[in-house]
C-alpha cells in the first residue's frame, strides 16, 4: 500500500492532474478574447467640397462579401472595391447652395445592418461670367422650337436619370479631344446683353470643326439625336450613374445601346445647336448632379492612390 502511495507521488503534475480530475486539462487552456466586430470606417474626400465638385466616400474594414450602400442628397451612391476599400462617387451639383449635407452609408443586411450618416460641408466658389451672342430667335423661341424642346428635354431627362448597377469604367479618364477650354464649367451666361441664372454646366473645347471625339471611358451609348440647343449629341452610361454627354457634334458616330470603348471614336466636333462656333461642349452628370469635367478626371486618376483609412478617420 506504501509503495502503490509513493508511486503516485512521483507522477508528473499534469499527469496527476488528469488522474484525479479529467476536467482540470480543459481549465489550463489559454483564455481566448471574445470575438470583437470588424471596425468600419467611413470617410468622405474632399473635405470640404465646392459646389459642382465631384466627391467620393471610402468605407474601409467590411467583410469582402458585405452589401454596402448610400444617398447623398435623396440621389443613390453606388460602390466598387478599390484595393479592400469601397468607393462610392457622389457629386455637389453647380446650384447646390454651400452648407452642411448629410451622406448616408449602410453595409450588412438585414437585422445586422448598420447605417452611418456623415456631414459633407459644401462651400462655394465663383465661376465668373461669359458673354455670348446669337440670334433672336434662339432665345425667343417660337411655338414650334418650344414644344421641339420639351420633347427633347423628356429624352434627355430619361437618359440622366438611367442608373445601371454595375460599374462599366475603370482607371483614368481621357480627355476627349486634345484642345484649350474655351468656355469652362460653371461660368453663368449673360445671353444677349441678358444675364442667366442658370450655370454652363459642362467644359467648352476650343478645336477645330471635324476633330475626332473619343469616349473617355468605356460605357454604352444610351441616346444620340439632333437637339435644339445643343445640336448632334451623344450620352455614354458609365454604370452607377455615372453619365457623360458630348454636343455639337457635326457627325455622330455613335449608335444607341453600343458598347463603347475608352479612346473610340464616338462622332466629329462640330457647330450644331446654338453655338456662335465649332467646338466640343464635355459634360458630367453623378447621380443627377452636374460636375466639373476636368475635376472630374484627375479624381479618376487619384483613385489607385486612395490609401485605407486609419482609425482616426473613423466616424461615429
Amino acid at each position: 500500500m506504501f509503495s502503490k502511495i509513493l508511486w503516485l507521488f512521483f507522477l508528473p503534475f499534469p499527469v496527476l492532474a488528469g488522474f484525479f480530475c479529467p476536467s482540470c486539462a480543459a481549465d489550463l487552456s489559454p483564455i481566448l478574447p471574445a470575438s470583437q466586430p470588424p471596425i468600419v470606417s467611413v470617410k468622405v474626400l474632399p473635405e470640404p467640397i465646392f459646389r459642382g465638385a465631384p466627391g467620393r466616400v471610402l468605407v474601409a474594414g467590411l467583410p469582402a462579401d458585405a452589401a454596402v450602400s448610400g444617398s447623398f442628397r435623396d440621389a443613390p451612391i453606388f460602390f466598387f472595391d478599390n484595393k479592400g476599400v469601397m468607393v462610392g462617387l457622389f457629386g455637389a451639383d453647380i446650384m447646390l447652395k454651400p452648407g452642411e449635407y448629410p451622406l448616408t452609408v449602410t453595409y450588412g443586411s438585414g437585422s445586422a445592418a448598420e447605417t452611418k450618416t456623415v456631414t459633407v460641408s459644401v462651400t462655394d466658389k465663383s465661376y465668373g461670367v461669359r458673354d455670348i451672342k446669337v440670334p433672336q430667335s434662339q432665345v425667343d423661341l417660337s411655338p414650334e422650337d418650344l414644344e421641339r424642346v420639351r420633347v427633347e428635354r423628356i429624352a434627355v431627362t430619361k437618359a440622366l436619370n438611367f442608373k445601371s448597377p454595375a460599374r462599366l469604367w475603370s482607371g483614368e479618364f481621357i480627355e476627349p479631344v486634345r484642345g484649350r477650354i474655351n468656355s469652362s464649367f460653371g461660368r453663368q451666361t449673360r445671353l444677349n446683353g441678358v444675364l442667366n441664372a442658370r450655370p454652363h454646366a459642362g467644359a467648352d473645347y476650343l478645336v477645330g470643326e471635324g476633330t475626332p471625339v473619343a469616349a473617355p471611358a468605356d460605357g454604352v451609348v444610351i441616346l444620340t439625336g439632333n437637339h435644339f440647343f445643343a445640336g448632334n449629341s451623344v450620352y455614354i452610361d458609365h454604370g452607377q450613374g455615372l453619365i457623360s454627354m458630348y454636343f455639337h457634334l457635326s457627325k455622330i458616330d455613335a449608335v444607341e445601346g453600343q458598347s463603347i470603348k475608352r479612346g473610340e471614336i464616338l462622332g466629329l466636333v462640330g457647330k450644331t445647336g446654338r453655338v456662335t462656333g465649332a467646338h466640343l461642349h464635355y459634360g458630367i452628370y453623378i447621380n443627377g448632379a452636374r460636375i466639373d469635367p476636368p475635376v472630374f478626371r484627375q479624381m479618376t486618376a487619384t483613385l489607385a492612390g486612395d490609401p485605407y483609412l486609419p482609425e482616426s478617420a473613423l466616424y461615429d
